[in-house]
């Protein structure tokens, strides 16, 4: 092996001795062995345990709202950064703008569509740099349009 080896980044969880736990980050190269323990594997570094995230709601934990991931459903966990259309009809965020084709999106609980609906619309326009209007010719209606050039 060369002595030059790029870093390799993993957010586990830290094992300790008095059963708390922490998110940290561990660069792989610096782990001795690696073990399966549960179902679950366990990173060794030197005298500490390291335990792989495997739980949505760990990883939650580690990337929250305020990384811009939201619970959508009880099987995701989504970038609202990265989220570019929804469809309220069919329950679906979707990640590009395509309107032909295979498409990557993920759904969203029925029972959050209400609460989370405004939060996922506010996040498109932001994530495509549009301007909201709430009144059109005098009525209370919503339009996006794109945000003016700045000079």
């Amino acid at each position: 092996m060369s002595a030059e080896q790029p870093c390799k980044w993993m957010t586990v969880i830290e094992d300790t001795i008095d059963s708390t736990s922490e998110f940290v980050t561990i660069n792989l190269n610096d782990v001795d062995y690696i073990e399966s323990e549960n179902r679950r594997l366990v990173y060794y570094v030197g005298d500490k345990r390291y335990l792989q995230i495997t739980k949505l709601s760990e990883m939650h934990q580690v990337l929250n709202e305020q990384d811009g991931f939201v619970s959508l459903d009880r099987t995701n966990l989504v970038n609202l950064n990265h989220v570019k259309e929804y469809d309220e009809k069919l329950g679906n965020v979707y990640f590009d703008q395509k309107q032909e084709g295979e498409r990557t999106f993920t759904t969203i609980a029925k029972i959050k569509q209400k609460i989370l609906s405004p939060l996922i619309h506010r996040a498109i326009a932001n994530n495509l740099d549009l301007q909201r209007t709430t009144t059109i010719k005098g009525e209370p209606k919503q339009r996006w349009f794109k945000k003016p050039e700045k000079d």
